[in-house]
């Protein structure tokens, strides 16, 4: 679970950073994507395998991981994020009542 919240807050913010969704072509690109890096993430509850995405020009590192954080920082970081995004997500009601 841990994973995934922290895969999915980085393809976020690659597509804030690129102007489009992974796979998805568009005009309004500001930088194209190249592909993956792999890195271990060491957390009290074990071991997660990130995969970060890498664009042609700059770079990005996840917000979530910042350098000399600790991993427990790191760890409340990406769950208060799902937390927020899952409760924005589902307190909107599609009945509008």
């Amino acid at each position: 679970m841990i994973g995934f919240t922290a895969q999915r807050l980085m393809e976020l913010e690659t597509e804030g950073l690129t102007g489009a969704a992974h796979g998805e072509r568009s005009s309004d690109w500001r930088v194209q994507r190249n592909g993956y890096r792999e890195r271990d993430w060491q957390i009290r509850a074990g071991m997660v395998e990130l995969r970060i995405p890498k664009l042609r020009r700059g770079s990005y590192f996840p917000g979530f991981l910042k350098p000399r954080q600790t991993a427990e920082k790191a760890l409340t970081a990406v769950i208060q994020e799902a937390y927020v995004q899952v409760s924005t997500y589902t307190s909107i009601d599609p009945l509008g009542g």
